[in-house]
Order: structure tokens, then C-alpha cells, then sequence
């Protein structure tokens, strides 16, 4: 499957199985998990790696 665990760059975890996620504005990341739940954080999409099914969110 291609759902992805967020982390923090430090991989702090902060979300995991996403399927979606939105940039809301400059600081303000969006994402929704394969069950449709929400999680809003404010930071930066460092890297999206879809190999290993993670990506980081800079804060």
C-alpha cells in the first residue's frame, strides 16, 4: 500500500496512515489518514519518500 507515516525530522511521529495531505497555507499541513481522520500541524513538508512510505514534516 502507499499510505505514509509523518514524522518530524527528529522521527518523532506524528501521523500515520495517510493517504492525503494539503498544504494549507505557508505554515499549516493537512492530513488525513486512510480512516479519515484529520491532523492539522504547522510546520513544512521536508521530504515525501514514497519508497520507504514516510514523510517529514519540518516544524
Amino acid at each position: 500500500m502507499c499510505e505514509l507515516n509523518i514524522v518530524t525530522p527528529d522521527g518523532t511521529a506524528i501521523a500515520s496512515d495517510v493517504v492525503y495531505i494539503r498544504v494549507v497555507d505557508d505554515d499549516t499541513v493537512e492530513m488525513r489518514g486512510i480512516l479519515g481522520d484529520v491532523t492539522t500541524v504547522h510546520g513544512r513538508i521536508a521530504e515525501i519518500d514514497i519508497t520507504n512510505e514516510r514523510a517529514v514534516i519540518q516544524k
